[in-house]
């Protein structure tokens, strides 16, 4: 456990497949923070500037005054470059990363620097001990990298307070505190860390897992609207997807016109050659409809047993007889045995209605009239196309 510990303080602690998602989104979520912390920081330096040299005696006052300013100076010009660099790192992991570890040396410094100039004041590493956790919290850097900055601040900081008198006076206090921080300021970048990646893996694999669920339930609602043996269409398909759109916007589209087609003689055909060849006699018929239809706004629907029904809208009555012919002989030129003698292969009988003009229900009742003209070339010799009319 504690190997793996260390290990995950070192190296990537998830799959590498996530790693160019993970590192983006440690980037985007903490951007807008970035900058306004830096922002902050930059208005921090310059006020110190300007009340320094408000105070009697300006910041010649005295040497450590001028030092003090400096280091304001320094971190504010350091602030202002990596800000203007920062905007570019938005989508740029390595960019980020060079620019975070940047930032991290130059607070180092800082804190190192002021740290020093308080202690020949008498005063406390107060600064060490507020911006360690600080850049612990907002850093977003490899828990090793921030660890090695931290130990580094600690040491230098420790070696520059000890030569003041300040320093030599606290020994105990001042190593304690300082020690202490790290190794608190250690942990808590370690769990900053993880907790941050946790999340972000967290939601990049439950996005995931979404996607895959949406694409499993668009499969399985394709496959409930699919007629299993032809794949055309179902009745669902025809209530969902043909009936329902219809409903909603067919006063849009303009005509209607519905196709039923039937295949001729396929009871003495499935008696005769079994119903294992009828599958594929319909499967043969399926793909020539479906084959047809394609390439236009046609929807190939296996309607029940041996019939099949395709829909469509915004078409002429002239071109939906041409396309009842096309389809019909389509078949008839596949040259499917049929069981009896005289034709050489398998025929449709085709019902026809037309409608110029939509309205409600519509569908319907073309499907009862397609029916009824369906019937008429039956009784008319089949392997026909039909039209329906009133005396039909």
């Amino acid at each position: 456990m504690l190997k793996d510990k260390l290990y995950s303080l070192i190296h990537f602690p998830y799959e590498e497949k996530y790693r160019d998602q993970l590192e983006l989104g440690m980037v985007s979520l903490n951007y807008k923070s970035e900058r306004v912390i830096a922002y902050v920081m930059l208005v921090m330096q310059l006020f110190l500037i300007l009340v320094f040299t408000l105070r009697p005696g300006s910041i010649f006052y005295s040497f450590r005054r001028l030092r003090y300013v400096i280091a304001y100076a320094v971190m504010a010009l350091g602030l202002l470059v990596l800000l203007s660099l920062h905007r570019r790192a938005k989508n740029n992991w390595r960019l980020h990363f060079k620019l975070c570890a940047a930032f991290g040396i130059l607070l180092s410094l800082w804190v190192c620097s002021i740290s020093y100039l308080d202690a020949l004041g008498d005063l406390s590493i107060v600064v060490y001990c507020s911006f360690l956790p600080m850049m612990a919290a907002f850093l977003i850097l490899p828990p090793y990298i921030l660890s090695i900055l931290f130990i580094f601040t600690c040491i230098l900081t420790n070696i520059l307070v000890l030569r003041t008198p300040y320093g030599q006076e606290n020994v105990f206090s001042t190593l304690v505190n300082s020690i202490f921080i790290c190794l608190l300021s250690i942990v808590y970048s370690y769990r900053m860390y993880q907790a941050r990646l946790t999340g972000i893996y967290d939601k990049i694999v439950i996005d995931q897992k979404n996607l895959e669920l949406q694409a499993a339930n668009e499969k399985l609602d394709l496959l409930s609207m699919t007629d299993t043996l032809t794949a055309l269409g179902n009745r669902r398909y025809l209530e969902e997807s043909v009936k329902t759109p219809l409903e909603k916007y067919g006063i849009h589209m303009g005509s209607l016109a519905v196709l039923l087609l039937d295949i001729d003689f396929f009871k003495q055909y499935n008696d005769r050659y079994g119903h294992q060849q009828g599958d594929v006699c319909l499967k043969a018929v399926a793909s020539v409809l479906s084959s047809c239809a394609e390439d236009e706004n046609f929807h190939a629907v296996r309607y029940g047993g041996e019939e099949f029904i395709l829909v469509t809208t915004g078409i002429s009555s002239e071109a939906i007889m041409e396309k009842a012919e096309q389809i019909r002989t389509s078949i008839a030129s596949a040259k499917i045995p049929i069981p009896h003698g005289g034709d050489t292969s398998v025929t449709v009988s085709v019902g026809i209605s037309f409608h110029g003009e939509w309205k409600p229900g519509l569908l319907e009742t073309a499907i009862l009239e397609a029916d009824r003209a369906l019937y008429q070339a039956k009784q008319n010799g089949r392997n026909r196309s039909v039209l329906f009319a009133e005396k039909s």
